[in-house]
């Protein structure tokens, strides 16, 4: 309180005064300085090379001993069994086919069946997980490393090569004598949602589909996405979480350094990066569209593979996906899942693989605790390279100064004029309207901000009671214009309360305004420690149009109208409705598939983030710039 009064001319210190005088230009040099910062992120000032954290992993220091004619032969298994199964129509039979091959090679096998809803209370599906044990000889069971398939991969292609890669490593892994740690094997035919009902089980969560064949802590996960095709020419690495989680930084330098000793390397989501001798602004260019990848992985919880639901269980983990070269004759004629079994890539390729994923968990093998040394939080612009939080936070950081200083500038402007003067012998008349005018606003304020935000729960709330306004996509996109019409409604309506002359005493913009900027800086401080890429992101759609609402005199409409031009062009539908084609890669006519659906179930299932945010700060905020467009 004594900053607010020595704000309103109290005693006012130089440095005080300064800042109130040139608070009100500080906030724009700031939220562009930040911009500029992540601007400057792709180019290689800022990353540094990529090392090895934890030494007693010794990447690479043994012998690959896998692609026997004994581990290819236990891969033709499971085409043996397949045929007998009658291919891969049932995943009944699948899952029977499969447990075959794991009890001959020895593992201790289970089968497990649960049901897993899309959204709440609808949407129920039955789905059924495989998975073996090899027990190591060395240890009792304490802790185990994991590898983990799904029957289809993530553009709903057939992941036969993966399924049969996972029944020759294991019986590579059955040979050997030298495991300090259990190794697991799971294949799920619900892709993340399996996993995750896995999971629950495996850790005694979910009662309903209990499995009984366990094993220890699992330490870290690899998962294996192997679309059809005849050879590959290279590896893709997928990291990122439903909610922004990362593996230990160590893990994605021992997978590619490996990749390259087994000479099919392995790329940041499929991203090779410029060529050697590459311009800088090549460079660049190819840095900032992986960075772009990332930001969109992590930001809308978009994953590839299934390695995602281990990191919310503190469980490193990661995918590793074949890269299929164009014209690729087997990735030609097994396009669609339901078709025949694709043939068998060929065996170089089979072993440069196999021997990625051995020596990987032979590193893993050696750890003698959890991952620790490195980092968790960091940014990948290239290959190789990395960039620590200490040198991007302060991005995030300059965002929310810009948000905190406009938010500063604006309670102190609030009011009229004489609560501002600079004359002490009216400090206490002027105290007391001081607090006059806040007990008359104030209440005003913080009830237009509760009444928008109960707008954004109801949102929240809706399909997780009724679950039938998400029953279908086509009805969630309803649902969504639906809520935006009585949004409008809602803003429209306060807006024209606080028209009458009786009651434009009631509300203050400044002030209004102000508490909704500190609000959305404190939302994007937490989140910039938790999900960097989601907080950027939170700040393009929400506190840099916060920043820009009324920034010029409003005594003519057309600065109205443009600010409300910018917040519609900023608002959830519209940015749900590009997202089909930026994000999704949807065509912008296909209201089949709707953004809004993905999110809330990745919320129910995986408590995402990305829901909660959009009804509960994303759209609330949007309208509150409305009502301060709007308001006089």
């Amino acid at each position: 309180m004594a900053l607010v009064l020595s704000g309103q001319g109290e005693k006012t210190s130089p440095l005080l005064k300064w800042t109130r005088k040139y608070s009100a230009y500080l906030c724009y040099p700031l939220a562009l300085v930040g911009m500029l910062w992540l601007l400057l992120l792709p180019s290689q000032t800022f990353s540094r090379r990529a090392y090895f954290s934890e030494n007693a992993m010794m990447p690479s220091q043994a012998n690959s001993k896998f692609g026997d004619e004994q581990h290819l032969t236990t891969m033709h298994r499971i085409d043996t069994a397949l045929s007998t199964a009658d291919k891969l129509s049932s995943p009944e039979t699948r899952a029977h086919a499969l447990l075959s091959v794991f009890e001959a090679i020895g593992l201790d096998s289970e089968i497990q069946r649960f049901a897993f809803e899309e959204v709440p209370g609808i949407g129920e599906t039955k789905g059924t997980n495989v998975h073996g044990i090899l027990r190591a000889p060395r240890s009792d069971s304490v802790e185990a490393l994991l590898i983990a398939a799904a029957w289809t991969t993530f553009e709903n292609k057939t992941n036969i090569n993966a399924v049969r890669m996972m029944a020759g490593l294991a019986k590579f892994a059955s040979e050997q004598v030298y495991w300090a740690k259990d190794v697991v094997f799971v294949v799920t035919d619900s892709g993340e949602k399996g996993i995750e009902a896995w999971l629950k089980a495996y850790h005694g969560i979910n009662k309903a589909a209990p499995i009984h064949v366990r094993s220890g802590i699992l330490q870290a996960a690899i998962s294996l996405e192997l679309p059809p095709a005849k050879s590959y020419e290279g590896l893709g690495l997928y990291f990122e979480g439903k909610s922004g989680e990362l593996p230990n930084l160590d893990f994605i330098n021992i997978v590619q350094h490996i990749s390259r000793v087994q000479r099919i390397p392995a790329y940041l989501h499929g991203m090779e990066d410029a060529p050697y001798g590459a311009s800088f602004f090549d460079q660049y260019k190819q840095s900032a569209k992986l960075l772009l990848r990332q930001v969109r992985s992590q930001a809308i919880s978009l994953s590839v593979g299934v390695h995602a639901p281990f990191l919310r269980y503190r469980i490193d983990a990661l995918t590793i996906s074949g890269l299929v070269p164009s014209g690729d004759p087997i990735a030609l004629q097994n396009s669609l899942v339901g078709s025949s079994v694709p043939g068998m890539p060929a065996p170089a390729t089979i072993r440069a693989i196999g021997r990625t994923v051995e020596s990987t968990m032979r590193s893993l093998n050696n750890l003698l605790e959890h991952f620790h040394q490195s980092f968790f939080f960091y940014i990948l612009p290239a290959n190789q390279r990395y960039i620590s939080i200490g040198d991007y936070i302060p991005a995030a950081g300059l965002m929310i100064a810009s948000l905190l200083v406009q938010a500063m500038h604006l309670w102190w402007m609030q009011g009229s004029d004489d609560l501002r003067s600079d004359s002490p012998r009216t400090r206490i008349e002027r105290m007391n309207k001081y607090y006059s005018f806040l007990r008359k606003t104030l209440p005003s304020s913080i009830g237009i901000v509760l009444r928008v935000h109960a707008l954004g729960a109801l949102l929240f709330a809706i399909p997780m009671i009724i679950p039938q306004a998400v029953l279908t996509h086509t009805t969630s996109t309803a649902y969504v214009f639906t809520m935006a019409l009585a949004s409008i409604s809602m803003v429209l309506h306060i807006s024209d309360i606080y028209w009458a002359p009786k009651a434009r005493s009631l509300v203050d913009w400044q002030q209004l305004k102000a508490i909704v900027e500190l609000y959305v800086a404190v939302t994007i401080a937490c989140l910039s420690v938790m999900n960097f890429s989601l907080a950027v992101v939170m700040f393009g759609i929400t506190g840099l149009p916060l920043v820009l609402t009324r920034v010029c005199s409003f005594t003519r409409r057309a600065y109205r109208i443009a600010n409300l031009l910018m917040l519609l062009a900023t608002s959830p539908v519209c940015i749900l409705a590009l997202s089909r084609t930026a994000l999704l890669g949807l065509s912008p006519f296909d209201f089949t598939s709707n953004p809004f659906r993905m999110f809330l179930e990745d919320f129910h299932n995986f408590s995402s983030l990305t829901y909660p945010l959009l009804c509960l700060v994303y759209w609330p905020v949007n309208l509150l710039c409305i009502v301060v467009v709007l308001v006089p």
